[in-house]
């Protein structure tokens, strides 16, 4: 169950990166991008801490202020993960973030099913619905994506092989 967890924690992290507009996403990730996930660790009942190196190359911080994810097999919802506390990604640096995650299992036994699903690289029915709240120089932006499928997101970020 913990690497249900961290494979949770991965999709997520990875959704963030790629939740707007196409041009908007080329644009970003140019100058900014999620290079590695360093560690996840915790536990279901106490939290979660997800530390990502991550590449800012504006000149602005933005400070992630609430966000939370839904992760759907096969059309159930499986997994719900929510940041506990802001985070901030510094600008004009590469540097360690971390996250802190709060996860709920909906379905245990569709969790097992999705572990096995993403062991074996099958994106098949796997989607991910995020919505959050980013501060960049005082100015707040909602950004919220429905059902977008987790083939397609690897296949753009190139972790689909």
């Amino acid at each position: 169950m913990k690497r249900f967890v961290k494979i949770t924690i991965l999709l997520l992290a990875i959704f963030v990166v790629s939740c707007s507009p196409q041009k908007r996403i080329e644009r970003v990730q140019e100058k900014l991008a999620v290079e590695a996930i360093e560690n996840i660790s915790g536990s279901l009942s106490g939290g979660w801490m997800i530390t990502l190196r991550v590449r800012n190359q504006t000149g602005y911080s933005p400070v992630i202020k609430a966000g939370e994810g839904e992760i759907y097999s096969d059309n159930v919802l499986t997994a719900y993960a929510a940041l506990t506390a802001p985070v901030t990604i510094p600008k004009k640096s590469v540097s360690s973030v971390d996250g802190p995650l709060k996860i709920k299992l909906h379905n245990p036994l569709r969790a097992i099913s999705l572990i096995s699903k993403l062991n074996g690289k099958d994106f098949a029915g796997i989607e991910l619905s995020l919505s959050s709240e980013i501060e960049v120089m005082g100015i707040k932006r909602q950004i919220e994506t429905k059902r977008v499928s987790a083939a397609k997101i690897f296949e753009q970020l190139g972790l689909s092989k």
